[in-house]
């Protein structure tokens, strides 16, 4: 908590001090906090840049002010009286640790609830357990203004509304946004494009197997499977990717199955639980067909089956180890990973 609470106080000081600072950095924003106040007279060292710059500062600010609120806090804009909060929540495997952290120009406050001995507890999340105390405490601090905007470190930009990039010639909704300047050299949207369906608007063709004069051209919002997966939660109004024509399949480019965890090559630790015995990883992948079953195998050894959620935990043995994915029309997915022992943990 300390840690966080730490580096967050740097953020709101380094965006604080914009104006009197003259769009400089002053290192001394990221001392570590005290309990108590001191008269240490500030350091003047300005500088020309910084950990994070204060456009970025001031565009996470905002963003992290725009996550819906937990419980009556959720309709907190229509009260003029409402203090604004940029804030995140955090919750750790096995609901050990429900975190939240929020902040405004003169606060951040750090929450954290759990047992001291790290027992999980069902329903022990951040938005849950964590939140509702947060905004209790903002509650009892006196309002204040928001951020200033550091007009000199954003540039205007065209945004594709629906993906938050750099508007493409295939978004269909462009907006203006204030954006730091780093957001002028992003690429363009990468998430709409132009799909081929038949007449009917229901099928994914080619030129292989439907004539160009029967086809329909159409923009279409395509994510990938693990941003998919998340994305239709909270958007339900998004369209998953038509299937192509039967007997108008392309080989490769589906990309119907995604790993959200762990990703390929990636190199995992696993932990001795409390009580001694060895922990587990947890498995995690996304499919664009909401019902397919996927069968893992690890290592050529099929291990489960799995519908709609494709999570389960495992404990493999130290080593490299191949992933195997593979749905019910026979697409694949093979991925590598790494699991360290003890011995390479501690070194």
């Amino acid at each position: 908590m300390w840690d966080l609470a730490n580096t967050y106080m740097g953020m709101v000081r380094t965006l604080n001090h914009f104006n009197t600072y003259k769009g400089l950095y002053n290192p001394e924003d990221y001392r570590p906090a005290s309990y108590f106040t001191s008269e240490k007279k500030e350091e003047k060292d300005y500088q020309m840049n910084s950990f994070l710059d204060h456009g970025s500062i001031w565009a996470t600010f905002n963003a992290m002010e725009e996550v819906m609120r937990p419980g009556d806090e959720g309709l907190w804009e229509q009260f003029s009286s409402s203090q604004r909060v940029a804030w995140k929540t955090g919750t750790s495997f096995g609901f050990r640790d429900a975190w939240a952290i929020g902040l405004t120009p003169n606060y951040v406050v750090c929450v954290w609830v759990g047992n001291a001995d790290g027992e999980g507890r069902p329903g022990l999340v951040g938005i849950e357990a964590a939140a509702p105390v947060l905004f209790d405490i903002f509650k009892l601090l006196p309002n204040g203004k928001w951020f200033e905007t550091p007009i000199t470190k954003l540039r205007k930009l065209k945004v594709c509304k629906q993906s938050g990039y750099k508007a493409g010639e295939n978004c269909p909704v462009i907006i203006d946004e204030m954006v730091p300047t780093a957001g002028e050299k992003t690429a363009v949207c990468p998430y709409h494009k132009l799909i081929h369906l038949d007449k009917t608007g229901t099928y994914r063709v080619t030129d292989q197997c439907e004539s160009v004069t029967n086809m329909q051209h159409r923009n279409w919002f395509i994510l990938p499977p693990a941003m998919e997966y998340y994305y239709k939660i909270k958007n339900s109004d998004y369209r998953s990717l038509p299937p192509f024509m039967p007997g108008c399949e392309t080989s490769g480019g589906n990309n119907v199955m995604e790993l959200i965890y762990p990703k390929n090559a990636a190199v995992v630790y696993i932990p001795l639980e409390l009580d001694g015995t060895r922990g587990k990883v947890v498995l995690n992948a996304a499919h664009r067909n909401q019902n397919a079953k996927i069968y893992w195998h690890i290592d050529n050894e099929y291990i489960a089956t799995t519908t709609n959620y494709h999570q389960f935990a495992i404990s493999p043995m130290p080593g490299k180890h191949t992933l195997t994915l593979v749905d019910e029309n026979g697409e694949r997915l093979v991925q590598v990973f790494t699991v360290m022992d003890k011995e390479q943990k501690r070194n």
